[in-house]
């Protein structure tokens, strides 16, 4: 129960028996000293850090600005105004609410954290600013554990690269993949973890998940009662239903604003509630389960600077802005996972050439749909460029072909780190036409929504009115509608000439039937001449899926400094936690990592929480 409002009254002054100083005696000024913070007294300090310094905007604050420039140093851009660290505060006189534990942000992982935490008997407070749980987890079509290792796997006798599980082999497998850059111990309990994790959120109330060997789907989607869009509602919902039981308090509309810190650990949040400010204590500790950043372009710039240049559009949703991102990195931690992160295909570029300038579209809206298949692919220059219905994914061999990673990898390689897609009048007919899933394939983005008797409640999101969402694109000027290709080509910002002679010699293919260009060739049923106007276009980059850099943790989840200690009562699952795709992964050849992004945000919410727990009793 909450404290009357007379008694909401915080001080951060002298008049706290906490000051500045014992601040300072604790770990953040270990290990700002221990991050070369001579910046704090003024003395002695590298020149490269003097100079970084004083660029800096005045805080008033000498920790966070020795920490900030210790950032810059490593990581230009790390000073720009949504990137900066966000400092933490101290101890309130009085608290306004206190619990076990608090949850920051309650999307998937924080809904799996807070319902295991409140069934083993504590107190847990869930702060989330949007206005209901679940957050990308619910938009999610799957639930994978690409190891193995549950009970419903073990069943199947489902493992990689062999079953039974062998951690150690899927080790090797794993890290070559992600080029030796993940650290072992940490790995290795992820994936020795992962089989509990999932054998715990499958067996809660209400899930009705079917195992599928690497996914598990919600069983109306995979009978047909319900399509792939939010196709994690109901385990959502589900999960949700199994924390309040458990008296878990979860707090909506309610955004964090930065960590409590008593100078030796993490004891509670300060958040916005009724327009003011109020404290939350964590008795056991604070656990960070917020997302990415994928919709900070400053923070994107910073640490995910390929992502910077290849995206056009964030994500996964619009909520995911890397505040708690920067609230761990206010306390001195460490980063893991620079310049990794995960996407999809076909994002349409809203800024360069017409659109509505946003940074930000759902992902299955119509236009989306249209320009996820193969047409006319071509560069700057007018080169042809590939089209993969084949993902990389190991995991989506036996029955999987998004090929998201293969083609967002080959298009933003492209000059301008761009590409063109062009089609004619008959596209809403040559779509349909297209081989470009198997009769297995879950995620089936490729096709376009027509029924909206499996398509729930969206919120206005999309409608299975393919057509008239092309039309809405057409009508911002995302997609482009011309009716010569001269005139298409100018609204590309193409040149003319080029885009002629692409069109003509792509309908040579066409008309033979046969793709003989590429070394990956065009599926025949793929081959549509563009002939018959008007024409469409659009400008194509990534849109970013999940930013694998985050703070960096010890195998337990317990966030670390960059000196290898600890920060006591910090915890935080992925994606606000990095470094399970390993450095600079472009693309993330494991579509963000070996439990896909629900998998990796459920279980490592549970990890989190049951390391806490642990460290904790």
């Amino acid at each position: 129960m909450k404290h009357e409002d007379s008694k909401h009254s915080p001080t951060h002054n002298s008049a706290s028996s906490f000051s500045r100083r014992d601040f300072l005696r604790g770990g953040l000024a270990a290990s700002a000293l221990a991050m070369g913070a001579a910046t704090l007294t003024g003395c002695g300090k590298p020149q490269a850090v003097a100079n970084d310094a004083e660029t800096l905007a005045a805080t008033g604050n000498e920790e966070l600005d020795a920490i900030t420039a210790r950032l810059v140093e490593r990581v230009p851009g790390a000073d720009l105004p949504d990137a900066r660290p966000i400092a933490p505060v101290e101890p309130p006189t009085q608290w306004d609410d206190e619990a076990d534990v608090v949850i920051v942000g309650v999307g998937g992982g924080g809904i799996a954290a807070t319902a295991f935490l409140a069934t083993q008997g504590l107190k847990v407070i869930g702060i989330e600013k949007e206005g209901m749980v679940g957050g990308a987890s619910r938009h999610a079509c799957t639930f994978a554990n690409v190891y193995g290792g549950s009970l419903d796997q073990n069943e199947l006798e489902f493992a990689v690269p062999t079953f039974p599980p062998d951690v150690k082999a899927f080790m090797r497998l794993y890290e070559q993949d992600n080029s030796y850059s993940i650290d072992e111990p940490y790995l290795k309990n992820m994936l020795e973890l992962s089989g509990e994790a999932c054998d715990w959120i499958m067996g809660q109330k209400d899930m009705n998940m079917v195992c599928l060997g690497p996914i598990w789907h919600d069983i109306d989607v995979h009978e047909g009662r319900q399509n792939v869009v939010l196709g994690m509602n109901n385990p959502t919902n589900a999960m949700e239903a199994v924390a309040l039981d458990a008296g878990a308090d979860i707090r909506l509309n309610t955004p964090c604003t930065a960590l409590v810190y008593d100078g030796e650990r993490v004891v509670g949040v300060e958040i916005e509630e009724g327009g003011k400010k109020s404290y939350v204590k964590g008795e056991r500790g604070v656990i960070l389960c917020a997302g990415g950043f994928g919709m900070n372009r400053d923070l994107i710039k910073a640490y995910l600077p390929s992502a910077y240049e290849g995206t056009v559009q964030g994500g996964p949703m619009a909520y995911h802005t890397g505040e708690a991102f920067r609230m761990g990195l206010g306390l001195g931690a460490d980063f893991a996972g620079f310049d990794s992160w995960s996407c999809w295909e076909a994002a349409i570029d809203e800024e360069t050439a017409g659109g509505d300038g946003q940074f930000w579209h759902y992902f299955w809206h119509g236009e989306r749909q249209l320009f996820h298949n193969p047409w006319l692919i071509i560069d700057k220059r007018g080169r042809r460029q590939p089209y993969f219905a084949q993902t990389q994914e190991l995991f989506a061999n036996p029955g999987g072909q998004m090929g998201d990673l293969s083609n967002c990898a080959a298009w933003m390689s492209a000059v301008g780190h761009r590409v063109y897609s062009i089609c004619d009048s008959d596209f809403a007919t040559n779509i349909f036409e297209k081989n470009v899933l198997l009769p297995t394939q879950s995620d089936r983005n490729r096709i376009p929504l027509t029924d909206p008797d499996v398509l729930i409640d969206t919120k206005g999101l999309v409608t299975a009115d393919w057509l008239a969402e092309v039309g809405e694109a057409v009508a911002r000027g995302a997609v482009k509608k011309a009716d010569t290709i001269e005139e298409l080509a100018d609204m590309l910002l193409l040149d003319r000439d080029v885009l002629k002679s692409a069109v003509d010699e792509y309908n040579e293919v066409c008309e033979k039937g046969v793709d003989d260009q590429l070394s990956t060739p065009y599926d025949p049923s793929w081959l549509h001449a563009i002939k018959n106007p008007p024409f469409y276009g659009a400008i194509l980059g990534g849109q970013m899926a999940k930013t694998m850099c985050g703070l960096r943790t010890d195998e337990r989840l317990q966030v670390m400094r960059e000196d290898g200690s600890l920060i006591g009562g910090l915890f935080a699952n992925a994606t606000t936690a990095g470094g399970l795709s390993g450095e600079a992964n472009y693309g993330c050849f494991w579509n963000s990592t070996v439990f896909g992004g629900v998998g990796t945000s459920w279980i490592t919410g549970y990890i989190a929480a049951k390391s806490l727990l642990e460290s904790a009793s």
